[in-house]
């Protein structure tokens, strides 16, 4: 094992009223799923590792079930804590968040260092158990706390990264060279 692949998941079905950690996959992300899961590399680790969330799990099943291999959860994956309710401007007080660590007065979101801790947590969990397997970890996230623990460890720019992910979105970082390459993007391999 050489690199993880940083998964964010394809885009959920947006259902007013009912919270963003329930959301689940449509047709159409399913569909971008096994797209995606056929233009990874050729080895992967035998465990892809996700978070709790549906939307996520339903990504990290088909891709795990299209390649033959293993999904576990672990909560360390989940996506960066936010204060309850709906947020009408969410990318601009996600942008906020990235920049500074803060949403306005009322936004309650977890610190961006406890982010990256825990995420990192997850990783090394996630390595640790794929130690006996060839190729690259596959780890199925969020784009928030992906786009932190990716900033810890690549120095990528934040907040343009996390603007410009769509749904789904891999990324592969070399863990020898610190190299980070794009893989796929919504729909279609990346250039």
């Amino acid at each position: 094992m050489t690199g993880i692949i940083l998964v964010r998941h394809a885009m959920p079905e947006v259902v007013p009223g009912v919270l963003s950690t329930m959301w689940e996959l449509g047709e159409a992300a399913l569909e971008d799923c096994v797209l995606l899961a056929h233009a990874l590399p050729q080895e992967l680790a035998a465990t892809v590792f996700t978070s709790h969330q549906p939307k996520v799990k339903q990504t990290a099943g088909v891709l795990a079930l299209r390649r033959g291999l293993e999904v576990r959860e672990d909560e360390r994956l989940r996506e960066a804590g936010q204060g309850p309710g709906w947020i009408d401007d969410y990318r601009a007080a996600a942008a906020s968040y990235l920049r500074s660590g803060s949403v306005g007065e009322t936004a309650d979101w977890e610190p961006r260092e406890r982010v990256v801790e825990r995420f990192a947590a997850g990783v090394e969990a996630a390595i640790a158990a794929n130690s006996r397997s060839a190729g690259d970890v596959v780890i199925v996230n969020h784009g928030l706390a992906m786009s932190l623990w990716l900033a810890s460890r690549a120095g990528i720019d934040l907040v343009p990264f996390w603007q410009g992910l769509t749904f789904p979105d891999a990324w592969r970082l070399d863990l020898e060279t610190g190299a980070v390459r794009h893989l796929w993007m919504g729909g279609r391999a990346a250039e």
